[in-house]
């Protein structure tokens, strides 16, 4: 049969990252010859260093006793394993051994095991799985991490140079507007001139005794006089009109948008100075050869 205290007949330090598996006394109920044999050989094999052939003989134990107690044993010897050969696989066999082990002395307390002495070995087994295995992939589509802030990212950047053009065509406008404004004021005073000025047409139609509409008796050259009269004046009219338009909305969009580009740049650079006072974090260090000045710049 199983010899009894079967726990302290293996090695008690397997161990992960320093951890010393504790070994509890425990008494076995009699087993079958086979089970018996088995599980002798399986010791054996454990303290001869040959931990895979110790498994296999412990796990043939198990299922011919029905023995929880060889849980532990299995557990160990999954654990050298793990020592001697860093593979996941088997450090997750030991957890499982362990586990159905804790699980099987907490359901029976007649087995006479403490659970409580083998709660810190699975405690450090699962630190030394979190360590290992890689973190799980979320399932679906993630939303992508907003980047940190980089030099590069100058929040103002976009509004000062959103200002500059608009300064740029603004200035461009009211030079447009202003010199059309004037070209067709001129224009105009020029027509207005020739409509009222000494020797004009108006002074030409009252000397020559012209009415303002045909009559039957007028002199001749009145009625071409009239037509002359008419002609300035409607061009003179229009002139007029452009003029007014060219200062009042050309003119008048170029000083909007120069306005609004000076704010827009101003607004700009006060981001922009906000901007690095937050992202350039200097520090003066102290080191072995002085000081360091460490930080963003």
């Amino acid at each position: 049969m199983l010899r009894p205290s079967l726990h302290l007949t293996l090695v008690a330090s397997v161990s992960v990252a320093g951890l010393v598996l504790p070994a509890p006394a425990l008494a076995l109920a009699p087993a079958n010859a086979d089970a018996d044999a088995m599980y002798e050989q399986g010791r054996k094999d454990f303290s001869q260093g040959l931990y895979k052939s110790a498994i296999e003989k412990f796990e043939v134990a198990y299922k011919r006793s029905k023995d929880p107690l060889i849980l532990y044993n299995i557990g160990q010897s999954y654990k050298k394993l793990y020592d001697d050969d860093r593979q996941l696989e088997y450090l997750k066999k030991a957890r499982s051994a362990l586990k159905e082990y804790l699980a099987a002395i907490e359901k029976d307390p007649g087995l006479g095991a403490d659970p409580e002495e083998i709660k810190p070995a699975l405690a450090e087994i699962e630190a030394e799985l979190a360590r290992r295995e890689p973190a799980p992939t979320p399932e679906g589509p993630t939303e992508p991490e907003p980047l940190p802030p980089s030099r590069s990212e100058d929040p103002g950047k976009k509004l000062r140079l959103a200002g500059v053009g608009m300064m740029g065509g603004g200035g461009a406008l009211l030079v447009v507007g202003g010199v059309l404004g004037g070209v067709f004021a001129a224009k105009g005073g020029r027509l207005g001139a020739e409509l009222n000025g000494d020797g004009g047409l108006y002074q030409q139609q009252m000397t020559m005794n012209c009415a303002e509409a045909m009559q039957a008796d007028e002199p001749p050259g009145c009625a071409t006089l009239r037509a002359d009269i008419s002609s300035t004046r409607s061009a003179g009219e229009k002139s007029n009109l452009t003029a007014g338009l060219s200062f009042g909305v050309i003119g008048g969009v170029g000083a909007l948008l120069l306005i609004g580009g000076a704010i827009s740049y101003s607004l700009g650079r006060k981001r922009s100075a906000d901007w690095q006072a937050e992202t350039a974090h200097v520090r003066v260090l102290p080191s072995l050869g002085g000081l360091v000045l460490q930080g963003r710049f």
